[in-house]
């Protein structure tokens, strides 16, 4: 039996046997074992084991206070994220001009010099992959050192390397798998209908132009490894870092929701969304991105290895492709008919404190700011392929 009492940001816990009472996270608090009675002042949600029955205390969402400050801090990172990008691709630009020409140039001046005089290196893989590992890994760090010296953020321990969740990524991910053939057959339908009615849907061109070793490696080490590892620190670290203590769901559902955005594209947004939520269930419940970041990495490389493998002249790539995809959907339907649960929250938030917090998130300037840039992103994309 637990009783909780609420005295502003202070819980007093009455339990019954309080050797039955362990607490979750003893680097922050230890429980001392020899009381019946724990005084513990927080502002964050908590989570116990009494008698093998997990227990969520969540903070008081009527105080809105303390997470407004926690979306201005997170939506001004996501938004420096995207102007630091904007920022290091003019850098990349005048650094491969200087490379490649010997010269200093202006940014406008530097641009034509490349499309006129070096279109075939800036238009390879290699170059591709390279640039865009340099610009997002360098943007990442710039996001983070200022989040954390400035804005005084945290990632609550969503960072910390976990083995099982690594194990836990691996057993899920054939599930996984299977939503993204799902969002992923809807999405074609949808493309090939708008193709039917005149309107051309931009997608995400992944192919390798000018195969060569150089150019496979470093695909294969950017959509593999990279691009899942920053995605992941941004999308599932840091939004549910901030977010997850006040709510699973909301943490769980705006998570997916930044992440299929930030594709670009429709097809690509909406496939992302739907593996996006399955992502963020499984991080949020093992409390670490271990788990989504191999999920993440194991679906790009296996929707890569037919690119992948044609670039380095593999026979027979079609049929085994095809063979490894069905046998990773057959298990993932199996473990989606058994393990279903594990793709729920289970922090007891009722519907209208979840209203509540997904009400207080997506009404923060930050936040709306984020997404505006977002939408004009795949907007702009869409009207340029149109145009």
């Amino acid at each position: 039996m637990l009783i909780v009492k609420r005295r502003g940001r202070a819980l007093r816990f009455f339990c019954v046997n309080a050797n039955n009472l362990a607490y979750h996270f003893p680097r922050y608090f230890t429980f001392p074992q020899k009381y019946d009675i724990l005084n513990l002042y927080i502002h964050k949600g908590a989570e116990f084991c009494l008698n093998n029955e997990m227990i969520y205390i969540q903070p008081d969402y009527k105080d809105t206070s303390s997470l407004k400050s926690d979306c201005l801090k997170l939506g001004v990172m996501l938004i420096l994220y995207r102007v630091f990008l904007s920022i290091m691709s003019e850098v990349g630009v005048l650094v491969t001009c200087r490379v490649l020409s010997g010269k200093f140039l202006s940014y406008n001046s530097a641009v034509e010099l490349l499309k006129s005089d070096y279109k075939s290196t800036i238009s390879s893989t290699t170059y591709s992959m390279i640039m865009n590992t340099s610009l997002t890994l360098s943007s990442l760090i710039l996001t983070l050192l200022f989040g954390c010296i400035v804005l005084g953020f945290s990632f609550r321990g969503y960072l910390k390397p976990s083995v099982k969740g690594a194990k836990m990524g691996v057993h899920y991910f054939p599930a996984c798998f299977v939503m993204n053939i799902v969002m992923s057959a809807i999405v074609a339908i949808f493309v090939n209908f708008m193709n039917t009615a005149g309107v051309t849907i931009p997608e995400a061109d992944f192919s390798i132009d000018k195969p060569s070793t150089f150019a496979v490696v470093f695909q294969f080490l950017y959509i593999g490894i990279m691009a899942p590892l920053i995605e992941e620190v941004i999308y599932r670290g840091m939004i549910l870092g901030s977010l997850s203590k006040y709510g699973e769901f909301p943490a769980v559902f705006f998570s997916a929701l930044c992440f299929g955005l930030m594709h670009g594209n429709i097809p690509q947004a909406v496939a992302a969304f739907g593996t996006g939520l399955m992502y963020a269930y499984i991080a949020v419940s093992c409390k670490s991105i271990m788990p989504s970041l191999v999920i993440h990495s194991l679906n790009n490389i296996v929707v890569s290895f037919s690119t992948l493998a044609n670039a380095m002249g593999f026979a027979y790539t079609s049929t085994v492709n095809s063979i490894i995809q069905i046998l990773i959907a057959l298990i993932g339907v199996y473990i989606l008919m058994t393990r279903a649960s594990a793709f729920t929250t289970a922090d007891g938030q009722n519907s209208t404190d979840k209203k509540a917090v997904m009400a207080t998130i997506f009404t923060r300037p930050a936040v709306i700011i984020y997404l505006f840039i977002l939408i004009v992103r795949i907007a702009s994309g869409l009207i340029d392929s149109n145009a």
